[in-house]
Parts: C-alpha cells; structure tokens; sequence
C-alpha cells in the first residue's frame, strides 16, 4: 500500500473534523470556571504523571511556585512538599480542556482566553505567557517571575480581551500570515504577532510594546486553536489520525481519533540545538511541554522547510531543514486549506498526521525550548526533539485490537 492510498474513510473523517474547524478567539475568563479547576489543583503539560516521584526539577519548581502564588504554601519548597506528598491535585492540561507551554502549570485564578469553533461546536482555553527566560513555564519562581505573573495577568490578559472585535479574532489568519514572514509557529512567532497586534488597533500603548517584545506569547493562541481543531476528530472509531502529542519531561504521550483520550507513551527524547551562552547539552531538560500540538497539526517543526530564520537559531543546517520538514510532510493525510507559504512549493503544509507513517518514519519532527534541568536556571536555548515512534506504534497496536482491524 502505497502513502498514498493508505487512508481509510474513518482517517478520512477525522481529518474533515480537523480541516472544517475554524477557532476564533472570543474573550478572557478565570481557570478556576472556565476548566472547573478549584482550589488545591494545578494543571500541568504533558500526560498525566505515572507516579510523583517522576516529576522532573522544572515541573517540580513550576507547581510549587503556582503554589506559593496561589496562596496554598508560604515557601517553594513548602510547595514541593505539598505536591510530593499529594496534597495538591495535579491534572493534565489536556483533559481540563487546554494546552500550556513547557511546565504548563495553569492555576485556579489565572486568566486564560477562551477559543470558539466558528463553523460548530467545541471550546478550548488558551494561557497567557509571561516573559522572560527566569519564569514559572521554566521552573523557576522568585519575586521577578511572580511579578511577571501578576502584570500578565492583571494588565496584559485583560488589555487585550477588551480590545478583540466584537465578533471575536480568526487565529488562522494570523499563523498564516506569519507562515509567510518565515515563521513555523513554534519557536519562531514574530510575524503571528505582527498580524495579531494589527488586529487589535486599540491596544494601549504599553500593552502593544510588551507585546512586541515577546512574539512568544502569540503561540499560547495557536496551540489552542490547534487542540480545538485536532479534539474535533477525537472518537472516529478505527481513524489513525493523532490528536494529541504532549511531553512532561519524563514521558511523550500522544492521543489518536480511535483511541478517544488513551495516551499512548514512550520516554521523552533530549532536545538538541542552539544553547544560549554559558549552557550545554548537559544542561538540558528532557523535552517538556504541551507545545507539540501545533506539529500534530502541521506546524512547528512539521514546517522546517519553510522557516530558515528558526534554523539559523537553532543551529541547524538549512538542507537538514529543508530535507527534515519535507519529510514531515509526507505523514500528513491532505493538504491543509489553511496555510500556504511558498517555500512549502507544491505540496502545501499537511492535515492530519497519519500515526502508521508517524511510525514507519521513526517519529515526528519537534522544534522546542529548552529548560535548564536544574528547575532554577530558566530557558536556556531553542532546538530540535523528536515524539518517539514507539509513541506511534503503540496506538496503533491499540486501535487494532480495540476495532479488530489490520493496521498497516
């Protein structure tokens, strides 16, 4: 069976699921209503944790300084405790209904914006990313990073939900754009936040400028959009199509239609790449983060042929980016209706990762930051991981037993 004629109908319906979506950003609300997360409960990226003795250093110092923040402990290493010995509750930001980068720890009184299908149902959350290198997305947690968090969601969360149009802001148009300016949607976010900040012309002055500084912050948007689209196709019984793929710093994890909301696991990979001056490879943590969902859906490093700025800064080599994000490509179902930069050529950007040649290819592709596995240091480079392919198999082994089908 060629890679062309491998779809099923069932892969054919989840992948219509994903196409026809079209998530719209529509206001602001509290976590604590919108993802019925109460007091004593964190939410964190990745899969849900198998035992609390494999959280790493950056998601340790992340909740325990969601904690201290919150209220619940007067010290992080009060909150430590409170997390190792299971007095706080953690959940997986996937099943309260969102996605966050790196640690992704969210918290009960944050702000998170809310993200509407245009053309149907569903509702996704998207956070709202501070700034800097020393934040809570990277473990750490001291006065800089909680004033960070309150500016963010005090000032910056609000400015911008008062200033959506009223019929609230498409996110595809705005990826689009920045597709063409070199973008991958992933690391690399200046032109989604150029068109995200035209969008809004009556954004305060300051608000805008904070904004400018950290392009980053426009990701958060697209990997809620993404999560809309992609949940969309959760459920087609028997379809292959992946949903999901998450990594906490222990495992990477991936959902597919047939399966619903099993996670099927594998360790998480060390990312590779640019390190910022003074770190090495030693220092990094083992790939972290909900941020994956934008390759699930055919972004990020499912684009390196179309992104040559992001290679440069990660300190690939510009035909390994070509020849890796063409291969990429070949793993999508369709061609996505959405997004066409040129350097795409022909083919366009994919639409539903396919998991049997997710599988055959060895994995997929991830462009990624990289946290310092100390939990104290922050961000310290951007670069390259891989969702393993025993991630890929083992949903596949899973879809086949479950429907009794043959899984090429």
């Amino acid at each position: 069976m060629s890679a062309r004629d491998d779809l099923t109908p069932a892969d054919r319906e989840a992948v219509g699921r994903i196409i026809a979506c079209r998530p719209v950003l529509t206001g602001l609300e509290i976590a604590r209503d919108a993802l019925g997360l109460g007091d004593g409960a964190l939410g964190h990226a990745g899969p849900p944790f198998r035992s609390r003795d494999e959280i790493p250093a950056v998601v340790l110092g992340a909740l325990a300084g969601a904690a201290v923040h919150e209220g619940w402990a007067g010290s992080v290493a009060q909150g430590r405790d409170m997390v190792l010995s299971g007095e706080i509750a953690l959940h997986a930001n996937h099943d309260l209904g969102t996605v966050s980068p790196m640690a992704g720890v969210v918290r009960p009184s944050q702000p998170v914006m809310r993200v509407e299908n245009a053309e149907g149902s569903g509702t996704t959350w998207a956070t709202f990313a501070e700034a800097g290198r020393r934040a809570l997305r990277f473990g750490v947690y001291d006065e800089a990073a909680a004033e960070g968090l309150r500016h963010v969601d005090t000032v910056i969360a609000p400015a911008v939900a008062t200033a959506l149009p009223k019929e609230g802001l498409p996110v595809w148009p705005l990826v689009a754009h920045g597709l063409t300016l070199g973008d991958d949607t992933h690391q690399r976010n200046i032109g989604g936040m150029s068109a995200f900040l035209a969008a809004l012309p009556d954004l305060p002055g300051d608000v805008r400028a904070w904004l400018s500084g950290v392009p980053q912050h426009f990701l958060n948007y697209a990997m809620a959009a993404a999560k809309l689209c992609l949940d969309r196709a959760s459920g087609v019984p028997g379809a292959r199509i992946v949903t999901a793929l998450t990594r906490n710093g222990a495992q990477c994890a991936i959902r597919v239609a047939g399966t619903g909301a099993l996670w099927h696991r594998a360790p998480a990979s060390d990312p590779v790449g640019g390190f910022f001056e003074g770190f090495a490879q030693s220092d990094a943590q083992a790939d972290l983060g909900d941020s994956a969902i934008v390759e699930t859906f055919g972004l990020g490093g499912c684009t390196a042929h179309t992104a040559p700025e992001i290679a440069r800064t990660m300190g690939r080599n510009w035909d390994e980016a070509r020849r890796e994000g063409t291969r990429m490509r070949s793993l999508f179902a369709a061609r996505s209706p959405h997004f066409d930069p040129a350097l795409a050529g022909a083919e366009g950007l994919g639409a539903g990762l396919h998991a049997a040649r997710a599988a055959a290819a060895g994995g997929v592709r991830i462009h990624t930051g990289i946290a310092h596995r100390d939990g104290a240091t922050g961000w310290i480079g951007i670069g390259v991981a891989r969702a393993p392919a025993a991630c890929f198999e083992a949903a596949l082994a899973a879809i086949a037993e479950t429907h009794e089908t043959e899984v090429t």
